[in-house]
């Protein structure tokens, strides 16, 4: 059974998660970002009261994705906090996975107290994904010369 649970209380899937970005995320839409970077990054979301935050889905402790809550991403610093670094082994996506990590890093910002969720996505498929979990694009934007599908979310 995969369980959703702080990275706080996980720190050695760090090294894992952050393989799991790169592969997913970072060789496509951002390749300057290196592992070592990620591996650093992901250190500072060790938190459950304070930004960042981070989940991460274990399966019989095997990390097999992640999402985090993060202050603000550096494309619009006004828009925060954001969702952020969701991704998921390919071996485990279209099982409903994502979304559970979007509803606890969802649940969790409503809980410290904020009224809005904003993410930016570089894939408009994935665009298309949070339309359908009631997430509204309020623009586009552009990082490392990729538009980007700003978007928010009422909580």
């Amino acid at each position: 059974m995969i369980t959703i649970e702080l990275l706080k209380n996980h720190p050695h899937t760090i090294t894992t998660l952050a393989h799991i970005w790169h592969e997913v995320l970072g060789k496509i839409w951002l390749p300057d970002v290196t592992l070592e970077s990620m591996i650093e990054r992901f250190a500072d979301h060790l938190n459950d009261q304070i930004l960042p935050i981070t989940f991460v889905a274990l399966d019989d402790g095997k990390p097999v994705g992640m999402c985090s809550l993060r202050q603000s991403d550096s494309i619009r610093p006004e828009l925060a906090p954001c969702l952020g670094s969701l991704v998921v082994d390919p071996k485990y996506q279209k099982q409903g996975l994502g979304k559970r990590l979007i509803d606890t890093v969802t649940k969790k910002a409503k809980d410290i107290g904020f009224e809005k969720l904003y993410l930016f996505t570089f894939d408009p498929i994935i665009a298309e994904y949070y339309k359908s979990l009631g997430w509204k694009k309020i623009g586009m934007d552009e990082c490392k010369s990729h538009p980007v599908t700003v978007m928010e979310l009422e909580l």
